[in-house]
């Protein structure tokens, strides 16, 4: 394994460290990663979206949600390697990568972390590891506007979160 890559227990190191810290302090770092990230995929003309409760909270309040131990975007797994060859402008932009397998790749930048989800389609279904969603909402994209930037959000955001987690 990697000497740079985090354990389990790094995460959780990770997560207990920022557990003691103004949540304030934690988002303009967050808000800043999320921007610079959106700034180097979209240099490198790479696809991405929000993806997880980063996009939950960012849909329903516009913002990051102060309690959240991570942020989450997620890329078509057809561009991995499209990313991996993108490594050094991360590292120049003050990001180290974490965790690289073929479900996600984490990203680090001052102790907060951006996990990049790798979806893979299927006829009906598209998702990464075991969480699978209905493919209708990965097949075009819609916008919205964070921090004055654009991000592409799943189609019908609003029926994919009820799906996604109001079980």
């Amino acid at each position: 394994m990697n000497k740079n890559f985090w354990s389990n227990q790094d995460f959780k190191i990770n997560k207990e460290y920022w557990s003691k810290k103004d949540p304030v302090e934690s988002l303009v770092i967050r808000n800043e990663n999320l921007l610079a990230v959106n700034n180097i995929l979209n240099e490198r003309k790479i696809f991405f979206f929000l993806e997880g409760r980063t996009l939950n909270h960012i849909f329903k309040n516009d913002e990051l949600d102060p309690n959240d131990h991570d942020d989450d975007i997620g890329i078509f797994h057809k561009d991995k390697k499209k990313l991996l060859d993108s490594l050094d402008i991360f590292e120049e932009n003050g990001f180290k990568i974490i965790r690289s397998n073929d479900q996600m790749i984490s990203v680090c930048r001052m102790k907060r972390y951006i996990d990049i989800c790798l979806f893979k389609n299927s006829l009906f279904n598209s998702g990464y590891g075991k969480k699978r969603f209905p493919k209708k909402h990965f097949v075009k994209f819609d916008k919205l506007i964070f921090k004055n930037t654009d991000f592409n959000i799943p189609h019908d955001t609003k029926n994919f979160l009820k799906i996604r987690y109001e079980k």
